[in-house]
């Protein structure tokens, strides 16, 4: 068993002591890479091993080879594009943050969430050693305590790419909290959490304690759209993402994002994602793409 195969069989959160990680996806590729501009909700840091291409990000073109930390950033549009063949080799890890602000780490992924660095050069040290000894402690075949000498590594590496996604030179400016912007957030967050069943309105309304009415005027300012749009258009980008990274069946991909007639998933996949989900498969396949969600962040 491989080092990802071994954290993707048990990916989950993470308590680090003042902050929250749910780790989505732990993976890793040698090969050209074109992937289009997009953007997704949660964190992806990129370690580049080798190769040398470019980082876009929000237009902006920076030159990438190894050593180079890339750091993609909910609802910030980004895209790698490798040099001419052998291409580049990355290793990646997704993930969501929910963080407490309590203790030293509780103020890094604090700092980690409010900071704009879009990448790094000098992640040659501390995060290259980490990574190795991910691979070393992950690959291979099952010893007694690997699993939790593999988890514990891989915690560490997470803080190492916290560290060195944090920018200490440009402070964001602290405002003073909008309840109405917590309250989608919540409910955004709730969404997230219940893909795999139809969510009414009136249920993430009671949630986050608000009025049906209400609810839909806070998604109208802050997300630029009704909840049931967003619910519906989160559930298929799962789907797309499920369809990308995994050899599902399109039954069980549409039973995944909370579907129980394949017909009607089918409808409104394509509708939405501009082709069916077995056509937009064999499409992804040949380009590779690392992330296929895209979802609107919270103002």
């Amino acid at each position: 068993m491989g080092w990802t195969e071994r954290l993707n069989a048990h990916p989950g959160r993470v308590d680090l002591g003042g902050a929250e990680v749910d780790v989505y996806h732990w993976a890793e590729m040698a090969d050209t890479v074109v992937n289009p501009p997009h953007r997704h909700t949660y964190f992806e840091v990129c370690w580049v091993e080798g190769g040398h291409g470019e980082f876009v990000v929000e237009g902006e073109t920076h030159p990438i080879g190894p050593g180079s930390l890339l750091f993609a950033r909910p609802g910030v549009r980004h895209q790698i594009i490798s040099a001419e063949p052998p291409g580049i080799q990355l290793a990646w890890v997704a993930f969501h943050l929910r963080v407490a602000g309590d203790g030293a780490l509780g103020g890094l992924f604090d700092g980690f969430a409010a900071s704009a660095r879009a990448l790094t050069h000098d992640a040659r040290d501390q995060v290259a050693t980490l990574w190795t000894a991910l691979r070393a402690t992950g690959n291979g075949p099952v010893l007694p305590g690997q699993d939790a000498a593999t988890a514990a590594v891989a915690q560490a590496l997470v803080v190492a790419l916290a560290q060195a996604g944090t920018e200490t030179l440009r402070p964001e400016p602290v405002e003073p909290p909008d309840a109405g912007a917590s309250s989608v957030q919540q409910a955004l967050r709730y969404v997230q959490d219940n893909l795999d069943r139809p969510l009414a309105v009136d249920e993430l309304a009671r949630h986050v304690h608000v009025s049906r009415r209400h609810l839909t005027r806070l998604f109208t300012e802050h997300v630029g759209r009704s909840p049931a749009a967003y619910v519906e258009q989160a559930r298929l980008d799962h789907a797309a993402a499920l369809l990308v990274r995994t050899d599902l069946p399109i039954k069980q991909v549409a039973s995944a994002v909370g579907y129980a007639d394949v017909t009607q998933f089918t409808r409104a996949f394509a509708r939405r994602l501009g082709a069916p989900p077995g056509r937009f498969r064999a499409a992804a396949t040949l380009a590779p793409v690392l992330s296929v969600q895209e979802m609107p962040s919270v103002s």
